[in-house]
């Protein structure tokens, strides 16, 4: 079941109006297609990469090509983007089952997003991932006038309809996106991505884009491009720590994961001691308040509330700040039960739940040495560290 990504590269770049193109516009002493290159080069889930490129650039993309050893094929695309996935399409290896089609253009995506794409992909068959749009939208006419304005939201029957900006990478199974493209009538109705092609057959899926996967089109992209590039944007780090009490007869649950005990911990929610200390660390780095005004405990609907649910809440208003994870760092402190078996599942479900790559979260158990309540065994301690980039 492996992933195939095809970069893009055979567009003119005219918008862009320099010298040289897009693409080859150096950032950080390094063109912007191999920054592109580099992250799926570096992606653990993507196992082979196809470059589409302009006719006249094959030998030079060809050359690049040499430094990426999942490059498995350069070919030359089409007049039109659609032209450019089929060509893309019909050099991806027989035994990948996903494909990502990525513009070469957006140099900045990150390892998080593309494993994002990539889970709900093998989850739904099709998935995008996706931006609010909080300007206003009008047409605009040749006269430079306002033509009409382009509502944000809308109902159809019983459900109501948010305005999106679409990013790359677009995740599809290979078959389904192959299906899509020989019933597509691409004469009558040009696509603008891809999941236009597939939307006729099959549901496409959506996950949280990235504010910072911009795409290089204009002049005026570059500075901000070279921020996200480069590092230069804002990074905030916040502490987080929770307490709880043993109780009789309640499951004990700590980072997302039931641990076998006696005893559990008593609170107004699941009383995940780990998850509620990463909720206000992520809340306190994005200077969001704490949990307690999130989620208050004098709130019924919180009462035996998932902890992990209650982290995608507060991790998903974190991201809309345009926030991204650098890592957690995580601290346990309990005298009992022996945590540190249980170390490997938890981290990797505070992953899933944060929905980035397992090596961006640790934790650590220890004892408080029989000292204060934790030596008491009357409770858990959690401290937890979190660093956001924007």
């Amino acid at each position: 079941m492996a992933t195939c990504a095809l970069i893009l590269a055979a567009g003119k770049g005219e918008r862009f109006g320099r010298e040289g193109g897009k693409l080859w516009t150096l950032v950080g002493g390094m063109p912007v297609l191999e920054w592109t290159l580099r992250a799926f080069q570096e992606h653990p889930e993507v196992e082979h990469l196809v470059l589409v490129g302009r006719g006249e650039e094959l030998s030079h993309l060809r050359q690049v090509a040499n430094h990426y050893r999942k490059i498995v094929a350069v070919v030359p695309g089409g007049a039109e983007r659609w032209q450019s996935v089929q060509a893309g399409l019909d050099a991806v290896p027989p035994e990948d089952s996903w494909v990502l089609v990525h513009d070469g253009a957006r140099a900045a995506v990150s390892a998080d997003l593309i494993s994002r794409v990539l889970r709900a992909t093998r989850e739904t068959g099709a998935a995008v991932p996706v931006l609010r749009v909080a300007d206003t939208l009008k047409w605009v006419g040749s006269r430079q006038t306002v033509q009409a304005t382009l509502p944000r939201r809308r109902r159809e029957g019983d459900e109501e309809w948010q305005l999106m900006a679409v990013q790359t990478p677009q995740g599809f199974a290979v078959e389904l996106l192959r299906r899509a493209y020989a019933q597509y009538d691409f004469e009558n109705h040009p696509p603008t991505d891809d999941a236009m092609v597939v939307e006729p057959v099959h549901p496409v899926s959506v996950v949280p884009g990235d504010p910072q996967n911009l795409k290089l089109t204009y002049p005026e992209d570059l500075p901000q491009l070279e921020a996200a590039l480069l590092g230069r944007g804002e990074t905030r780090t916040g502490f987080g720590y929770d307490v709880h009490p043993f109780i009789e007869g309640r499951p004990l649950m700590l980072g997302g994961v039931q641990i076998p005990s006696p005893r559990g911990l008593a609170g107004h929610s699941d009383a995940d001691v780990v998850l509620h200390a990463i909720i206000d660390a992520l809340l306190g780095a994005a200077g969001m308040d704490d949990i307690g005004t999130l989620f208050p405990n004098t709130d019924p609907a919180y009462r035996n509330a998932d902890s992990a649910q209650l982290l995608a809440q507060a991790w998903a208003r974190v991201r809309e700040q345009g926030w991204t994870l650098v890592n957690v760092d995580v601290t346990v402190l309990a005298e009992t039960p022996r945590l540190r078996p249980h170390v490997p599942a938890m981290r990797e479900r505070i992953a899933a739940v944060l929905q980035t790559e397992t090596d961006r979260v640790n934790l650590k158990a220890t004892t408080n040495e029989r000292l204060g309540f934790v030596g008491r065994e009357e409770g858990i301690a959690c401290y937890a560290v979190a660093t956001l980039r924007r």
